[in-house]
């Protein structure tokens, strides 16, 4: 159970069951175990607060436009949890891969593919006659027949066990609205899933598979043909979208098999709300559409989040132009804001990055690079202020275990996301997006990615999906595939082209074998059942010699590894090996060369990462990490870099008046600096009861070595970081800190140490142990501090 999230009428919230779970493990399992035996459930689990949630651009003043959600209690949640972890298992196999919604390995990004896909289809076969239709359903969860639900689940044969557990539910349930934090009467429910119950979405698209099946079996129904294969329908839980020929007749059928599926199952359609595209369709023709069905057809309509039309040339200007113009719009509110840098870089991950990223995945359209050129430079105007950029784009990109800031690359995103739909390419194992892409393919999947029959065949790039994929494909080749690859199937590159392609194709390690140190072919004999003919044999052959001059990739490679082998965090494992690939030649920053020069040594690169990944997660304070970071890339302006950038004649040190100011000197030779690091040092030995070596590295860097006692190291980060950011404040000024300034800003990071622990939820005996020295120091030396 998440923590944080509201709790049910009794109040409890999940940390109490979390924390105290020794105790309420055992009667909560024989609660559990007597429900699903046949006992009632507690009369706590029937009660529920509901509090409504405006739909987005939808007319307030109405009730309709309103979304219930149930908070419900936490123990009625858990027993519900394990219910539904174990329906997936069932509904996995049961459920048809058309619907696409809350089981595990199913993507609402397939059904915008599978629609785009679909469309282009169309546009290439213009004599073929076809609707879109996106049904809308009147409050569809909320309707559900109880009786309907209970003995669909009985004819899916889920057990005994698991029906008791539903009818215990599902028998009796009550509710109160929170309405502008007043809460109504106790009311009956008698029908519907409780929005807010994690069996809710489940027992939904169990029962609406009923209605899903009736039209792919009805012959009546003509779906999109694709040789044998017939394309009716997508679904992601209620969103339905109905890809049909012969538009009168299949969806006056249509019409009618909602109907009677709704008599008893409680689903209602929504006409006024269902909103159909036509392709190849004359004006007259779209009239009597209308008039037969009573169905709206118009020229646009938003589908999970996508805005699509009749033609997919709209689609970059309708989703990506439109969503960019209104982050640019959030971009200029929000830089009005006094944000730091990495709160600037923080804003751009949690409010651009989502919403990029759900287009990246929804639609792989891109084949203009210019774009993210522009979105870059939004973005740089954003982080810099309108500045000149200090430090380089590469770095600022770079994962935080390697020095960067992790801002986010678009492009590299949406890159990793193109491998994500290219992976059915590499794998030839999911024929139906394959068929319906490819529908117009003159050779293999595999001979287009290999063996380059793009220019043979140059029609393959003129489709909005396949012209995209295949360029970012293209680009990262070579790096990815130095030699041929083991997933590579010269079977199906040399096969003859189907309309409808066979499920499983032989892998190049699947049908070569070693002997000695030379790879060769198996013999036809062995390869009867996977090659079609002696001619298609012979083909293989030929490729197979020209492969071996190349050389064979024995194991496996990071395309494999990072993509066609894992099921989870596809989009990252990519984008991070991406990423990586991107700053490889910034792994040694220039940044770090000039510290090297400045200290008089070479700092290992292991000191560097244990700084990256350890040294600054001694606090949750974003102002102390900056600090941190913008030390480690000599960020502040000095009189030497002014005098350049300006050619102006004064180089000299604001301090001493007498050097020349450069970054080094200024933070720790000039002789004002140094005698005030003098003091922190030596007030330090004080607080830690101990000597220990004073080096720049340490105390400008957060570098501490052996000397320094491991327990003592975060209060030594907190007070080096300290008196940084004091120096920092008085940077053009000759003044410097007083001891007492740097006292009361380690005792205000005290405080923010409490916050670090409460957020880490470390404990207060931690917190305690870390800053009991200082305590000591303040109260014996000072008197500053009451134990």
């Amino acid at each position: 159970m998440q923590l944080g999230k509201s709790p049910g009428p009794d109040g409890l919230t999940s940390k109490y069951y979390k924390t105290l779970k020794d105790y309420l493990t055992q009667p909560l399992m024989e609660v559990c175990n007597q429900i699903m035996e046949g006992k009632k459930a507690p009369e706590s689990w029937k009660e529920a607060f509901i509090t409504l949630i405006p739909k987005v651009e939808t007319e307030k003043t109405q009730l309709k436009n309103y979304r219930p959600i149930s908070l419900l209690n936490v123990d009625y949640k858990i027993f519900a949890d394990i219910l539904a972890s174990r329906l997936k298992k069932v509904l996995n196999e049961v459920i048809h891969k058309d619907q696409a919604g809350f089981l595990p390995g199913r993507h609402l990004f397939d059904n915008t593919r599978n629609i785009i896909d679909i469309l282009e289809l169309l546009q290439t076969n213009i004599n073929t006659r076809a609707v879109l239709i996106f049904i809308d359903a009147e409050k569809a969860f909320d309707n559900i027949s109880w009786m309907f639900m209970k003995k669909n689940l009985e004819g899916m044969g889920v057990g005994r066990g698991f029906e008791n557990g539903i009818e215990a539910i599902y028998s009796e349930q009550k509710a109160k609205l929170i309405v502008n934090n007043v809460v109504t009467e106790e009311f009956k429910i008698e029908k519907g899933t409780r929005q807010g119950c994690p069996l809710s979405p489940l027992l939904f698209i169990s029962v609406l598979e009923v209605l899903l099946n009736m039209i792919r079996e009805d012959r009546l129904v003509q779906g999109i043909q694709v040789g044998v294969k017939q394309y009716k329908l997508k679904a992601f839980a209620d969103d339905l979208v109905l890809t049909l020929q012969e538009p009168e007749s299949s969806t006056k059928r249509v019409l009618e098999l909602i109907h009677e599926f709704g008599r008893v199952a409680g689903f209602k359609l929504n006409k006024q709300k269902t909103k159909v595209l036509a392709k190849n369709l004359t004006p007259t023709e779209t009239d009597g559409f209308q008039k037969e069905t009573e169905l709206s057809v118009v020229k646009k309509v938003k589908y999970l989040g996508v805005h699509l039309s009749s033609k997919n040339l709209n689609l970059f200007k309708d989703n990506y132009e439109k969503c960019w113009v209104e982050i640019k719009k959030d971009l200029e509110i929000w830089s009005r804001l006094k944000l730091s840098l990495l709160g600037r870089i923080a804003a751009i991950k949690m409010n651009v990055l989502p919403k990029m990223l759900f287009l990246f995945q929804a639609l792989q359209i891109v084949d203009r690079v210019e774009c993210f050129g522009k979105w870059q430079k939004d973005i740089s105007k954003f982080v810099w202020q309108g500045k000149k950029p200090r430090i380089k784009f590469k770095i600022l990109t770079d994962s935080k275990e390697r020095g960067g800031f992790a801002l986010p690359d678009l492009r590299l995103y949406y890159e990793a996301a193109a491998f994500c739909w290219l992976k059915d390419w590499f794998l030839l194992e999911n024929t139906d997006v394959l068929d319906l892409e490819g529908f117009d393919n003159a050779f293999g999947w595999h001979a287009y990615l290999w063996y380059d029959k793009v220019k043979v065949h140059k029609l393959f790039k003129n489709h909005i999906v396949r012209r995209a994929i295949f360029m970012v494909w293209m680009k990262y080749k070579d790096l990815l595939e130095g030699k041929t690859p083991r997933w590579l199937s010269p079977v199906e590159a040399k096969a003859r082209k189907r309309l409808n392609m066979e499920a499983y194709w032989p892998k190049y390690w699947e049908i070569i074998e070693k002997t000695g140190d030379n790879w060769r072919l198996q013999s036809q004999e062995k390869l009867k059942n996977k090659v079609r003919d002696w001619l298609h044999y012979a083909q293989i052959q030929e490729v197979f010699k020209i492969d071996k001059k190349v050389g064979f990739q024995v194991e496996k490679s990071k395309l494999e590894t990072e993509l066609l082998e894992p099921k989870t965090k596809i989009l990252s494992r990519m984008y991070n090996l991406l990423l990586k690939w991107n700053t490889q030649d910034e792994t040694v920053k220039s940044a770090m060369i000039k510290w090297a020069q400045d200290i008089g040594h070479n700092i290992m690169f292991e000191d560097w990462e244990r700084l990256w990944n350890t040294g600054m997660k001694f606090t949750a304070c974003n102002a102390l990490k900056e600090n941190i970071m913008k030390m480690m890339y000599r960020w502040y302006m000095t009189p030497v870099k002014l005098a350049k950038i300006y050619h102006l004649s004064d180089n000299k040190c604001w301090k001493c008046r007498e050097a020349e100011g450069t970054f080094f000197h200024l933070w720790w030779t000039c002789p004002k600096v140094k005698a005030f690091w003098e003091v922190i040092y030596n007030e330090l030995k004080k607080v830690f009861r101990y000597t220990f070596p004073k080096k720049p590295e340490a105390f400008l860097l957060g570098m501490v070595d052996q000397k320094v006692s491991k327990k003592d190291r975060s209060l030594f980060m907190y007070a080096t970081t300290a008196a940084r950011i004091l120096i920092a404040k008085y940077w053009k000024t000759p003044d410097l800190p007083t001891l007492e300034e740097w006292q009361t800003q380690l005792m205000d990071y005290m405080e923010l140490a409490e916050m670090t622990g409460r957020i880490r939820d470390l404990g207060e005996e931690i917190m305690e142990e870390d800053w009991k020295k200082f305590k000591d120091y303040l109260q014996k030396h000072y008197k500053l501090y009451e134990c």
